[in-house]
């Protein structure tokens, strides 16, 4: 049974001479529905959960008053189940939303500005009494999702500073496990997340780990990697990802994905901000290399394991281009130079582009990819 929020607490303003604000008893009115004035927000009917957030807006008014249109604010909101106080702003307050919990009940509270026309200014959006469907629609979304209002569409999934702060702190321990060769199930076992940021498949993910057509294998080794980037490459070699998703009631998840449903993932690595040789000095100390038909692959290895740098690699990527590292032969004449000549040598041959990177802990590694999707990771 829902819970039946309360309210009609509305005001009609009267701007005395010393310029406080009265109230007067509510006109009687037929109620009329838009859809969200009501205890219970979509997404709890869908769950079969009683809704336990309540909203309260107040519209700072200047020394005006705006009276008639306060008038209107009291009338719409009255329908959609919210307590609306309308009154003069005091110095420095502005718009914004907040949100007060007591166990599992919460309250939003909306603080909005009423300006000389009776638009009503929010902190994300200027809202009038005639648009009632985007007031309703807005009030669901903050009564599904509370003061941090829809994640889908918002910078960084719609997470805190706070929030992601703690996902990414979660996010920089190193592997414990090599999972090279491992089957992806039991690779993705040896990730220790904490039970506040729990694994989710999409329904196509799970039946991807249940097909047994395909190589699942992890392809490359990702040893003293963090576990964000490890796991971010761990699933791109099957075309898939996985982002934080901010539930209704605050909780996160780790949602698993395909990448057919879009690149907003958790990315492999992010964006260094020392100088390329402050990152990885290794990279510029002069060898003697001399190689002749030697497998890429087994080069890039070497080079990881002298310059003491992890050599990541879009394999999914790589593949869909019909290029294999393994099959690729390279040969380098004698000559003493440095590990970063002969990667932009040697990857440029192979149709791809190398990066240096960091993972969560802030541990550079090399990233190398196709060369279209390097250049577009990068505009992103």
């Amino acid at each position: 049974m829902r819970t039946s929020c309360l309210l009609s607490l509305v005001i009609c303003m009267i701007v005395s001479d010393g310029g406080r604000l009265s109230a007067e008893p509510p006109m009687k009115k037929k109620r009329v529905e838009y859809g969200i004035g009501r205890a219970e927000s979509k997404s709890d009917k869908k769950k079969g959960k009683s809704s336990t957030t309540q909203i309260t807006i107040e519209l700072l008014t200047g020394n005006s008053g705006n009276g008639p249109k306060a008038r209107e604010w009291q009338e719409l909101l009255a329908t959609m189940d919210v307590t609306l106080t309308i009154r003069r702003g005091r110095p420095g307050e502005k718009p914004e939303v907040t949100e007060l919990k007591a166990g599992s009940s919460r309250t939003v509270q909306v603080v909005g500005l009423l300006d000389s026309e009776g638009r009503a200014l929010f902190s994300d959006r200027t809202l009038t009494v005639g648009e009632n469907d985007k007031v309703a629609a807005w009030l669901d979304e903050l009564r599904t999702y509370g003061a941090q209002g829809n994640p889908e569409g918002q910078k960084v999934w719609g997470l805190t500073p706070e929030q992601f702060g703690v996902l990414h702190a979660a996010l920089k321990r190193p592997l414990a496990a090599e999972p090279k060769d491992l089957d992806l199930e039991k690779a993705l076992r040896l990730f220790e997340l904490p039970k506040d940021f729990p694994l989710k498949f999409n329904p196509d993910v799970g039946r991807l780990l249940k097909d047994p057509k395909g190589d699942k294998s992890v392809s490359q080794s990702l040893q003293g990697v963090s576990q964000g980037t490890a796991l971010a490459v761990v699933l791109l070699d099957q075309g898939l990802g996985f982002r934080p998703k901010r539930l209704p009631d605050g909780s996160l998840e780790l949602t698993v994905q395909s990448l057919k449903e879009g690149r907003d993932v958790w990315p492999v690595g992010w964006e260094r901000q020392q100088s390329l040789p402050e990152a990885a000095p290794n990279l510029f100390q002069f060898k003697v290399v001399n190689l002749e038909d030697e497998p890429l692959d087994e080069v890039l290895e070497a080079i990881a394991e002298k310059a003491k740098i992890p050599v990541l690699i879009d394999r999914a990527g790589l593949a869909a281009k019909g290029i294999d590292f393994s099959k690729l032969r390279v040969t380098y004449p004698r000559d003493r130079t440095t590990f970063i000549n002969v990667l932009k040598t040697f990857t440029a041959k192979a149709r791809t582009h190398f990066e240096v990177k960091v993972d969560e802990a802030g541990k550079p590694f090399i990233w190398i990819a196709p060369l279209n999707m390097a250049e577009r990771s990068k505009k992103e």
